[in-house]
């Protein structure tokens, strides 16, 4: 059976557009027995299912799961309604599973799959940034220009000079809206993913994950420059790979949301970041 895995297709990003389209062509063109897109295709429903449509021509089975983008949602909406109910809609409109609701499993192979999420885990400690200001989406040097954050440069004496550089917010904050906490929806969802790791035991003798955010800190990249470090606290979490190595069955696990190629062997894991840009798109072929 042969798998071809992409990621980080942003569709609805207008330099992403013509990379991803040409990239749709030549899957389609190859062929394969399964697709799995692994979030991030686009925010707005409308266009994300224009670029699942790009794949109409794919012959074998195809699935998603959701990335963070997918969760991004206009004033007044609900990231966790859409989580729950609009985007697996969406992907049965396409032609699509949806990973995130129901595992797949076909001739003794199983994918499961999750957005993932983050519980700042992954925070760059090395930075000195309290705490408050990774839960906020907003850095020291960002949350001092701004009103509505100002409570949390009040105390100061806990921010030191380099961290008041740090000018720079991530955007889920403003276009992910939750009715929890993100440790509580990290918690969610690794429960979530473990239930579905449960059902397909048993019923394949090969399984394969693939979690939109990074399952191992060894995967984060690191940059030497603040505002892009200060991002690495949203690159996934601890809990998402404790989950996966308790399953030796499980052989791979895909994860795309970093914008690099990354690979890790932990334990009986090969862990693999696809590494799709906004202008360079990528994907890999697995046969088993």
């Amino acid at each position: 059976m042969r798998i071809i895995v992409t990621s980080d297709l942003h569709y609805d990003v207008a330099r992403s557009r013509t990379p991803t389209e040409s990239i749709a062509r030549e899957i389609c063109e190859r062929g394969g027995d399964v697709l799995l897109v692994v979030g991030d295709t686009a925010s707005n429903l409308p266009v994300l299912e224009r670029g699942l449509g790009l794949f109409d021509n794919f012959g074998g089975c195809k699935l998603m799961v959701a990335g963070n983008h997918e969760l991004w949602t206009a004033p007044g909406e609900d990231s966790l309604h859409r989580y729950e109910n609009e985007l697996d809609e969406a992907c049965s409109r396409n032609g699509f599973q949806f990973l995130d609701s129901k595992p797949f499993v076909e001739d003794g192979l199983a994918i499961v799959g999750s957005v993932g999420w983050y519980d700042y885990s992954f925070r760059p400690s090395l930075m000195k940034i309290p705490l408050r200001f990774f839960q906020s989406k907003v850095a020291p040097g960002a949350a001092a220009r701004m009103d509505e954050w100002q409570h949390l440069v009040e105390r100061g004496d806990d921010l030191c000079e380099a961290a008041m550089q740090v000018t720079t917010r991530w955007m889920d904050g403003v276009r992910v809206k939750l009715p929890m906490t993100d440790a509580a929806f990290t918690e969610y969802l690794a429960d979530k993913l473990r239930s579905h790791l449960d059902t397909v035991v048993g019923k394949a003798t090969r399984t394969l994950a693939a979690i939109h955010h990074l399952p191992f800190a060894e995967m984060v990249p690191h940059s030497p420059i603040p505002d892009w470090e200060f991002a690495t606290a949203y690159h996934g979490a601890e809990l998402f790979g404790e989950v996966l190595l308790d399953y030796p069955q499980v052989s791979h696990v895909f994860s795309g949301h970093c914008h690099r190629e990354r690979r890790l062997r932990k334990r009986h894991l090969n862990c693999m970041s696809i590494g799709s840009t906004y202008t360079a798109k990528r994907y890999e072929v697995l046969d088993v």
